[in-house]
């Protein structure tokens, strides 16, 4: 299964998916239904032949059953092919680049027949990356039981993977008439970096930022007054902590001061990536060397995770933020751990790229929301 952006399948698993392929191809023209008519028309002469020059009720016989099979078969294909139930699913749902998940395609049959050969075709797209691959297979299905296939597939690029089916096709076991079923089925795979703090922050970032916080009880940094007092969450300062309550309570307790900082960081993640026709040009006029222009989102990516991750490990709440050009307004929300980046981090994927250079940038300037450390990340 060719999925946008996967590989590094083990050769056995490659070797696998092959086979399949193979097999849906040639089941397809061995088994195409003109193939089938031929053939059943073939011997349905020949059974009648054989009935009027020997003139044996067994031949009649099997005359009689081979005009009724057609019926027979269209019939009970039918029933089975209303009471299908398909299914797809990501195991796990969420991975991290170039980890493993496996797509489980399952169609349920809870008849008592069996069904000789079903097809469905799987659709899989990114939000991100654009592109359609459609790959169609063929499988069994035994009776009253889940038939499964699985898919193991890894991923080269952040971002949400789909798998889509419109419509499966059920043919009978003549292979003579075929029924088409609505699914309407999906699922999709989460694909998160894992590029660890760079510990390479600009020195810049650190003066204007990490020092302010350092000194942010320092008279003029903040407030004194204390606003509001909650329970205890993960990214909380320490020196934050009310000692006096926590003890009383038994439960870590926070105060909440009337400013925090005079400064704030906020990541503004761009979600720009050039059109696949732009990628294709500038690859072809470098002379097929250099395509760093498909990966401009990726590393984007990357990179604001890795700068989150480091923001994190210095107990520093920060503001992630992107543009959703289909909304035309940013996606925005305050990050005290690695849980609320990942949400926030799958929102960013879910909302799309454009192909506007810094279109991030210029709406958040001309908004007037400069304040703060601005990490601006493309």
């Amino acid at each position: 299964m060719n999925m946008q952006q996967s590989a590094r399948l083990s050769y056995k698993e490659r070797r696998a998916i092959r086979k399949r392929k193979w097999l849906g191809r040639f089941m397809g023209v061995a088994t195409s239904r003109g193939n089938s008519w031929i053939s059943y028309i073939s011997v349905v002469i020949t059974s009648i032949l054989f009935s009027l020059f020997y003139l044996q009720s067994f031949f009649y016989l099997i005359t009689i059953l081979l005009l009724c099979t057609p019926v027979i078969s269209y019939n009970l294909t039918k029933y089975v092919s209303k009471n299908l139930k398909p299914s797809l699913s990501f195991d796990p749902p969420a991975c991290i680049k170039g980890g493993k998940s496996i797509l489980n395609v399952s169609v349920n049959n809870p008849t008592r027949l069996p069904v000789s050969c079903i097809e469905i075709s799987l659709n899989t797209f990114s939000v991100f990356y654009g592109g359609e691959d459609t790959v169609t297979h063929s499988l069994q299905l035994k009776s009253g039981a889940v038939n499964s296939l699985t898919f193991p597939v890894s991923f080269e690029k952040c971002g949400i993977y789909t798998a889509k089916a419109e419509e499966i096709t059920v043919y009978d076991f003549m292979h003579l008439f075929s029924f088409r079923k609505k699914a309407d089925i999906e699922a999709s795979v989460s694909i998160m970096p894992d590029s660890p703090p760079s510990g390479k922050m600009e020195e810049a970032v650190f003066e204007e930022g990490f020092d302010e916080f350092t000194d942010n009880e320092k008279r003029g940094n903040a407030s004194s007054n204390v606003t509001d007092i909650r329970e205890y969450r993960p990214g909380d300062r320490l020196s934050r902590i009310h000692w006096k309550l926590t003890e009383k309570l038994d439960k870590l307790i926070v105060k909440e001061n009337e400013a925090i900082s005079s400064n704030e960081f906020t990541v503004l993640l761009e979600l720009y990536q050039p059109s696949k026709e732009v990628c294709d040009e500038a690859y072809a006029a470098s002379g097929f060397r250099d395509d760093s222009l498909y990966h401009v989102l990726d590393r984007a990516i990357e990179e604001a995770w890795s700068v989150s991750m480091e923001l994190l490990n210095y107990s520093e709440p920060f503001r992630f933020m992107f543009y959703h050009e289909s909304s035309q307004d940013f996606t925005s929300s305050l990050i005290r751990s690695k849980d609320e980046l990942t949400e926030i981090m799958t929102q960013a994927f879910y909302a799309g790229s454009y192909s506007t250079a810094d279109l991030a940038l210029s709406v958040y300037e001309s908004a007037g929301l400069n304040k703060g450390t601005l990490i601006h990340v493309k």
